[in-house]
């Protein structure tokens, strides 16, 4: 029994990860974005691992590049 609570927790708890997970596209820029990486290490939202998250974002380093107007 224990096992099953402990597994249907884990199921739960990674579901509840998922549904919550933040991308770009819930930023107005780029600054937003890069606050809430550093805040909550959503070391995610930097696709390139060079340390900027978001960079198409207006503000971004990037903002405007063919690159990332998909």
């Amino acid at each position: 029994m224990k096992r099953i609570w402990v597994t249907l927790m884990i199921a739960i708890t990674a579901c509840s990860a998922h549904a919550k997970r933040v991308t770009c596209k819930h930023f107005a820029t780029q600054a937003e974005a890069q606050a809430y990486m550093e805040k909550y290490k959503a070391y995610h939202l930097d696709g390139d691992h060079d340390g900027e998250a978001c960079e198409c974002l207006p503000g971004g380093s990037s903002h405007g590049l063919a690159r990332c107007r998909r």
